[in-house]
């Protein structure tokens, strides 16, 4: 990740096994002034910076740095901007090295442990009520319009 990850690009690296960052690239949700909710944020980002940093972060747009501690816990190597492509590929290399059959069968496992279906199931089950309600809310519309300012905006 070079420079920043927000809203759904943040959540993206919640998903991913391996995650490379410039150590001056951020991540934001900003889901909140837009009157929505942040996808599965709110089911996965607390897994990584505990429960605190999460409400921060989904309730008032706490900006998390890569190289703080908080943005460590989500991504997995920290570098320079211009030894990225370096880092990608050396990680890579370390990734496949031994075949991709005992990776693909190994975050399976891993996944399931940390992120039952039904759990999952349980959550886009509320989150789809709750976007929905919000979707609906005239508060949706003027936050837009506040934060956006899509009235002026040219095509």
């Amino acid at each position: 990740m070079e420079g920043f990850a927000i809203g759904g690009h943040c959540q993206i690296l919640l998903t991913i096994d391996q995650v490379v960052a410039a150590k001056d690239a951020y991540m934001t949700l900003p889901a909140r002034k837009e009157g929505i909710i942040p996808g599965a944020a709110n089911l996965r980002l607390a897994r990584h910076v505990g429960d605190r940093v999460a409400r921060q972060a989904i309730l008032a747009e706490r900006r998390i740095d890569c190289a703080s501690p908080e943005g460590r816990s989500i991504c997995d190597y920290i570098v320079a901007p211009d030894a990225m492509d370096f880092e990608v590929d050396r990680l890579v290399k370390h990734v496949t090295g031994s075949g991709m059959v005992s990776a693909a069968g190994n975050r399976r496992a891993l996944r399931i442990s940390e992120e039952p279906l039904d759990a999952f199931r349980r959550y886009m089950s509320v989150y789809a009520r709750e976007q929905a309600h919000c979707h609906f809310s005239p508060a949706l519309i003027a936050n837009l319009e506040l934060h956006w300012d899509a009235a002026n905006r040219k095509n």
